[in-house]
């Protein structure tokens, strides 16, 4: 049997390098999503209702890859490791969510290998968390602006609106002495300096069928989309885009890294 945890607003529901031996699916409140970077928390988004918390360390066998810190008083069902594989093998929408996630990010791994970056699928889950008015048919032909929304990000890459003219388009660092130039190369290289909060490939604007969207490429600190966060420590990786203007930050939430996409 599954058990309810009540937390309150401040409590800690797991700490980064914890072990992963249990999965938690928030029934209400909101929980932040923190990364420590030396001697920095980075906020890198939150968890609500009807959202899972620390699927993917159980799934992958690995520790707490970051800190879960209540917002408010709330409630979340609590599974062992055991109790939510069986949930895993027995609900075939939840299954299929975590065997996306997890063909993504060895598609990813195989795409690195051969050089060759290909659009990623969408890890929307399918109980409909996170879904929102964004879930849109764009044209082939959309025109799409990517412009700094940010005096940080104006000085390192200027105030000009980008025309992005073709697909996918990466977002990712300036390599630094030491590092492993990435391939392929990124079509907009952002300098950062440590503790750094954009990945070396951070995100990239991708065609999905008759949709865009924006895919995080297993960043250290994950992206935020229309104020949906994405990445390794949430439960999809992807978030599709709407027309008009559109919100991007990189790097966890309060990054300076922010952008505006604008489609038309």
């Amino acid at each position: 049997m599954t058990t309810l945890s009540q937390y309150k607003e401040g409590d800690f529901l797991f700490r980064q390098g914890d072990a992963s031996d249990h999965v938690l699916r928030v029934r209400c409140g909101e929980i932040e999503i923190l990364r420590e970077v030396g001697a920095t928390s980075v906020l890198l988004g939150h968890v609500r209702d009807g959202e899972w918390l620390g699927e993917m360390g159980v799934i992958e066998g690995r520790s707490r890859s970051a800190t879960a810190r209540a917002v408010t008083d709330g409630e979340a069902e609590v599974l062992t490791a055991r109790q939510f594989l069986e949930r895993v093998s027995s609900d075939p929408a939840l299954a299929r969510d975590l065997i996306l996630r997890l063909s993504v990010r060895l598609r990813r791994i195989e795409d690195k290998i051969v050089g060759d970056l290909l659009p990623f699928a969408d890890d929307r889950p399918s109980d409909g968390a996170g879904e929102t008015a964004s879930d849109e048919v764009i044209a082939d032909d959309a025109t799409i602006w990517l412009t700094a929304q940010s005096d940080a990000l104006r000085a390192r890459i200027g105030a000009a609106p980008i025309h992005v003219t073709k697909l996918p388009f990466l977002v990712g660092r300036v390599p630094v002495e030491g590092d492993v130039q990435p391939l392929p190369r990124p079509d907009l290289l952002i300098e950062d300096e440590e503790p750094f909060r954009l990945s070396r490939q951070h995100f990239m604007i991708a065609r999905s069928g008759d949709r865009l969207l924006v895919s995080d490429l297993g960043s250290t600190l994950g992206t935020m989309v229309n104020g949906w966060a994405i990445g390794h420590h949430f439960m999809k990786d992807a978030e599709p885009l709407h027309r008009g203007e559109n919100h991007v930050v990189a790097g966890g939430k309060d990054s300076p890294f922010k952008f505006s996409v604008f489609i038309s």
